[in-house]
């Protein structure tokens, strides 16, 4: 509180007022218990501002920030001071996207003088509009602090299209500087300052804009372009203070080097040639990679054994359970309705069969038609019986259906689910829909991947045992890509109806977790499936397994992803780099039809 007036400022950083802070002041004296509830919304609005900053930054990165690095070249290589000047004031005029941009320098106890303007080949000292740059830099002399003249755009007549200007003739919305390493990065120098102005004369940068927006979009962006532009140009002006003599001799060096290299580059290149054809002969472990998880190799899922629903959930997230223990207990209206249909239809043919034996009981013997009376009841009696038989039959097996929705353990292990309780208790369920599964982690673990099928063959001709006998196409095949490809070994691509492995070939391969990608541990390979499979049409590939030796090393969780490496013998280093365009012009020129054998 200042008199009468309370300020309240909130970094725009939590805890660091260097970064910016929103300043609010308020012509009164704000009561103690509304205090803390207006530097909340101070902070949130802080916190919009910060991100909105972010976002910007971010943006810039992306879209301008390639000119920054450009810019500091091209200042390097100019031949000149005023020439570095042009190039300074006109590469932050179109980065900043700054109406004009000026750069002003002083001499040792002079004012300071416009030395380029951005949009401007040659400066004239008479123009009404550098004379007010040079008052400003004056100001911006006396003062050793930056300017900010500006004019925020609430304040701009509605009718008005063109940018505000002052009456100096420059704009309203300008910002004025010092452009020095050690103002813009921070840096500290064991020289003074009168000494380092002998050294280095002090420069100015005059930034206007056409609109306030554009001044407050390029403040945030100055202190990530200025630093690295302030250096590029003390560097240029100090190579450029030494005498043009000595940069000549300085620089003699180089250029017969570059000389020499003329004459040297064609020997050069052809052993460059030669050195590269030879290292691509040499041949390179073909290597194979596949994405997978790590699981144990015992699991179950379980499904639901009818439609209905889930009355009781018998065990929890990650529980230990043994074979045959109850896990849930489904609930099958339909199921529990056709029972109750097929008991009352029981029910109404045993009363009815009493009722025809006690008409039987009651036929009167003397009358003609007892015969044909009997006759006839006795086989609806027949016809009654049948029925309850399918009945009774249709009931067991009902009845057998609701002792299914008793769903038990079909092994022994632990839980695998999500929040069991919040997303299965009393949540309608559908038949076969799987529920969860059950995994035992105390036995074996693998690690199961799915190659893709273009690198299939690769596995199985490396892998898989082969047949004793080959079909002549396949000797052919072989025969032939032997002559297109010298010294590479293409994979066999009939499928093979074999899974095992091949015992006399080493089957280990390595495999790392995604979580900890830098370690790799060995397993066995173990089963490579004998058909590709696409599973909701995302790709063709085949499935292997590999068991793993040592799983109580890992301890990694069930589940967690993996990639695996097959080492498929040696091919040519050309053939491993260029595998995948090798392949796409085999298809494309050495494929071969049935009807062209």
């Amino acid at each position: 509180v200042w008199g009468e007036v309370t300020w309240i400022a909130v970094p725009l950083r939590p805890g660091d007022f260097s970064k910016g802070y929103l300043l609010v002041t308020i012509e009164s004296i704000v009561p103690e218990h509304t205090l803390d509830g207006l530097i909340e919304l101070q902070a949130a609005f802080a916190e919009v501002i910060l991100i909105r900053q972010q976002e910007e930054l971010e943006a810039f990165l992306g879209r301008s920030w390639d000119q920054v690095p450009d810019l500091c070249l091209q200042i390097a290589l100019a031949p000149s001071q005023d020439n570095s000047a042009t190039l300074l004031v006109g590469g932050l005029a179109r980065i900043l996207d700054a109406a004009r941009v000026s750069l002003l320098s002083s001499r040792t106890l002079s004012s300071p003088s416009v030395q380029a303007v951005s949009g401007v080949p040659k400066v004239s000292p008479s123009a009404n509009v550098v004379q007010a740059l040079q008052t400003i830099g004056s100001k911006l002399q006396r003062s050793g602090k930056p300017l900010l003249r500006q004019q925020p755009s609430g304040r701009v007549p509605a009718d008005q299209t063109q940018p505000e200007l002052s009456d100096d003739g420059c704009f309203s919305n300008l910002l004025g500087l010092r452009l020095a390493a050690d103002a813009t990065t921070g840096a500290v120098t064991n020289l003074s300052r009168p000494a380092r102005a002998v050294l280095l004369p002090p420069t100015w940068l005059v930034i206007e804009y056409e609109s306030h927006a554009k001044l407050m979009h390029s403040a945030a962006l100055l202190p990530h372009v200025l630093p690295t532009l302030a250096v590029a140009w003390e560097q240029q002006s100090r190579w450029l203070r030494v005498p043009k003599l000595a940069r000549l001799f300085a620089l003699g060096p180089a250029s017969a080097l570059r000389a020499s290299l003329r004459l040297l580059k064609w020997p050069m290149l052809i052993g460059l040639l030669g050195l590269a054809i030879w290292a691509a002969r040499q041949p390179y472990p073909l290597v194979i990679e596949a994405e997978g998880a790590y699981e144990p190799a015992t699991s179950r899922a379980i499904y639901a054994a009818d439609d209905g629903f889930v009355e009781e959930l018998l065990v929890e997230d990650g529980e230990s359970v043994q074979a045959s223990q109850p896990l849930v207990q489904l609930r099958s209206p339909t199921l529990e309705l056709r029972i109750e249909q097929v008991t009352g239809e029981l029910r109404g043919v045993a009363e009815e069969s009493s009722g025809i034996h006690i008409a039987i009981n009651q036929l009167d013997p003397d009358s003609p038609d007892l015969l044909n009376n009997q006759s006839r009841l006795a086989g609806k009696i027949a016809e009654l019986k049948t029925k309850q038989t399918s009945l009774e039959k249709q009931l067991e097996l009902l009845q057998t259906q609701r002792a299914s929705l008793l769903l038990r353990a079909p092994i022994g292990g632990t839980i695998v689910a999500k929040d069991l309780q919040r997303h299965l208790a009393g949540r309608p369920v559908r038949r076969g829909e799987p529920l969860f599964s059950i995994v035992d982690q105390a036995g074996p673990w693998q690690v199961r991947v799915q190659v893709g099928d273009r690198d299939a063959g690769y596995l199985r001709t490396h892998y898989v045992a082969p047949t004793p006998t080959f079909s002549k196409r396949a000797i052919e095949r072989r025969h032939n890509a032997g002559s297109q490809l010298v010294g590479v070994t293409l994979p066999d691509n009939e499928p093979s109806g074999n899974r095992s492995i091949a015992s006399d070939l080493d089957s280990a391969i390595t495999f790392g977790l995604d979580s900890s990608p830098a370690e790799r541990w060995p397993a066995q390979l173990s089963w490579i499936s004998d058909h590709v499979e696409n599973i909701h049409g995302q790709g063709c590939f085949v499935e292997v397994r590999a068991a793993v030796e040592s799983p109580e090393q890992i301890g990694a969780h069930a589940g967690a992803g993996v990639h695996a490496y097959f080492t498929c013998g040696s091919q040519p280093l050309w053939f491993v780099w260029s595998r995948p365009l090798v392949e796409a012009i085999e298809r494309k020129f050495w494929f071969r039809s049935q009807t062209d054998e």
